[in-house]
């Protein structure tokens, strides 16, 4: 079984188990998960005029839900690999458009001002660490791709408390991910680990954007370098 298949299959039995709640996404509690959408949502934060986010692995769409009430100006869409949640999010959001698709397997035509995933790569199931990382790397390489603006995901830090360890997640070491997003994708990239929470958020961003956002000449001598181009 390979790592969408397994995820497939692990998201749609705590579906059948929890239905439309936080841990039918291996949430805790609706607490927890706020605390994380609100880290995701610094991306943005700042943001001006109607923008889209994408969010991959939208599961109920509850952060759908989350940027009604605290970004009502973002344009909401997103992937999931299960059919049972895109077909939710399309029914809560009838003006987004919510595709069931994996987008590391084909990369999508579309492109967004910013894309966000909370929690999938926390749990690992039975992929190897070594599958895993190749799955991380190849999902951020795909977000990178997909954005015009940025993006932010979460991860398990492995700065934790020992007695929270458990073999079926995965803890992903800070300083091997940013030697990844800055030797493949950008320089421009946040760590916030401020939170409550045994985990950290990523923001990635564009060069192009950081460069919109700093126009004035002074900085000019920091954007020479051509942005990378993006396989994943």
């Amino acid at each position: 079984m390979d790592i969408a298949e397994e995820q497939r299959a692990f998201y749609g039995a705590l579906l059948d188990q929890y239905g439309d709640d936080p841990r039918a996404l291996s949430h805790r509690d609706q607490a927890t998960q706020y605390e994380r959408f609100h880290r995701l949502a610094r991306l943005f934060e700042g943001a001006s005029g109607p923008f889209s986010v994408h969010e991959v692995g939208c599961g109920m769409g509850h952060f759908g839900e989350f940027l009604q009430h605290h970004h009502p100006e973002a344009r909401y869409s997103g992937s999931d690999v299960h059919p049972s949640f895109t077909e939710s999010c399309a029914r809560k959001f009838p003006q987004g458009t919510f595709h069931t698709r994996d987008i590391v397997a084909s990369l999508p035509p579309e492109r967004y001002d910013y894309l966000t995933l909370s929690g999938t790569f926390n749990v690992r199931l039975s992929a190897t660490p070594e599958a895993w990382r190749g799955f991380v790397e190849g999902m951020l390489a795909a977000m990178y791709a997909l954005c015009t603006k940025g993006f932010s995901v979460n991860f398990l830090t492995t700065f934790h408390d020992p007695e929270y360890t458990r073999e079926e997640l995965y803890y992903q070491p800070p300083g091997a991910l940013l030697d990844f997003v800055v030797g493949k994708l950008s320089r421009f990239w946040e760590l916030d680990a401020a939170g409550p929470l045994y985990e950290y958020t990523l923001r990635v961003y564009r060069p192009e954007h950081v460069h919109a956002r700093h126009a004035d000449p002074a900085f000019a001598r920091y954007f020479r370098s051509a942005p990378r181009p993006v396989s994943p």
